[in-house]
């Protein structure tokens, strides 16, 4: 039987953590098939690549997992780390004067601090998903926003709470979360994909038309999109 994508990201994870990168990049592989937005998955998969001697696709990981979530510190440092490996000493300069940029730190101190918030709030969000495998939504939305409380930023976050208050009944409030994420990060599809769905929920079909039209037009084989577009259009043919 298929491994659905929950068990893939599960198992790449729990085999990067021990080291074996092998079987890690298979199931981190097959779940970024399907799901293009999870800034920690391509910090891993940039991690692995590294220590591969894929110095190129470590890099184009690294970057990947930054446009995704620019206050990563993790996927930074470990950007600059790669840069510095293969000589490229002003990139790796550049990649850390970003990141103290967008941290808003002056210090080393600060900088390390802002890493462990990171790490901290990557933490709750995985305790999170683990209560979401036993469907208890209500202490996964504690934890997420925990997470948020460190990171208000990562997007990557504030959709995984959108869909757990969606769970919940509570589409307002997951309308809330998603529209920041969008304004955060407007190129992150998996908030907009699912900020189409909240907003078809919410009868505002053509607001949500046009958030998976955006999707579709940045990610053709985005399936969930275009199965919600196509429903949607048929429920405006009836009206």
């Amino acid at each position: 039987m298929d491994m659905s994508d929950r068990e893939h990201y599960k198992l790449g994870k729990e085999f990067f953590l021990r080291n074996s990168y092998d079987i890690a990049l298979q199931h981190l592989l097959l779940f970024e098939e399907r799901n293009k937005g999870f800034a920690d998955v391509y910090n891993m998969l940039g991690v692995i690549c590294h220590v591969n001697g894929k110095i190129k696709d470590a890099i184009q990981s690294f970057e990947e997992a930054l446009r995704i979530n620019p206050g990563y510190m993790e996927a930074a440092t470990n950007l600059a780390v790669t840069f510095n490996d293969i000589g490229q000493y002003e990139k790796a300069k550049g990649v850390l004067e970003n990141a103290k940029k967008s941290s808003h730190a002056g210090s080393i101190k600060e900088m390390e601090n802002r890493l462990v918030k990171s790490k901290l709030s990557n933490m709750h969000a995985e305790i999170g998903d683990l209560y979401v495998e036993i469907n208890d939504i209500d202490a996964a939305i504690e934890e997420y926003k925990k997470a948020l409380k460190l990171q208000p930023a990562f997007v990557d976050i504030k959709t995984k709470l959108a869909v757990a208050l969606r769970e919940k009944g509570m589409i307002a409030q997951a309308i809330k979360e998603l529209e920041d994420a969008k304004f955060i990060n407007a190129d992150y599809l998996p908030a907009r994909a699912n900020l189409g769905i909240m907003y078809y929920l919410m009868s505002r079909l053509d607001d949500a038309v046009a958030e998976w039209e955006n999707v579709l037009k940045h990610d053709p084989g985005n399936g969930i999109a275009r199965m919600y577009l196509n429903a949607a259009r048929k429920e405006k043919e009836k009206s």
